[in-house]
């Protein structure tokens, strides 16, 4: 029987971000960080709770990219700076 982690510790969140692998299933990621919470000696947080962090993570880069390279067609003006501008207010929200 293991112990259940009421609350995830912050620095676990952040190595199970530099664990996690796109090229594989979340599920296979959630074993891998089962490993890594025994190592860390902290309690493992249910399927679920991992399952979330990682999509909410996986959005935020996805959101990061996109501004980034709006920012880069803005600073080489590739693209009309009015229609650029519409882009990232949109992906502000």
């Amino acid at each position: 029987m293991y112990a259940a982690a009421p609350r995830v510790e912050r620095r676990f969140l952040e190595a199970l971000r530099r664990l996690d692998d796109r090229s594989v299933p979340i599920a296979e990621t959630y074993r891998r960080a089962r490993g890594l919470a025994d190592q860390m000696g902290v309690p493992r947080p249910s399927y679920e709770h991992v399952r979330l962090h990682l999509q909410a993570t996986r959005w935020r880069e996805l959101d990061r990219k996109k501004a980034r390279d709006l920012l880069f067609e803005l600073a080489y003006n590739t693209r009309a700076a009015d229609q650029v501008g519409a882009d990232l207010l949109e992906n502000l929200r």
